[in-house]
């Protein structure tokens, strides 16, 4: 995995926007949750979230290369030009 030079923080929140669990990566990782998650079902909409994240960037990911690696056809003009006015 490439290092940041800046930690990387993920957070989910509820419906009402209170954070729910959170992960810092990089310097001491560390992060935030509940143990009661694990009774409740919170904790498997904290995973299926993560899931989800992850197969979104991954796509942008690989919507990114492809893009980069796009080698654009130029055609040569129709008609003779000379310093953009077209010669008749």
């Amino acid at each position: 995995m490439r290092e940041l030079a800046t930690p990387v923080t993920v957070t989910i929140q509820d419906k009402s926007a209170r954070v729910v669990w959170s992960h810092t990566d990089g310097f001491g990782a560390n992060g935030l949750t509940s143990m009661a998650y694990l009774t409740d079902g919170t904790q498997q909409c904290i995973i299926d979230a993560l899931l989800s994240a992850l197969i979104e960037a991954r796509g942008q990911l690989r919507s990114a290369l492809q893009v980069t690696n796009v080698v654009p056809y130029v055609r040569p003009p129709a008609a003779e030009v000379d310093n953009g006015v077209p010669v008749i």
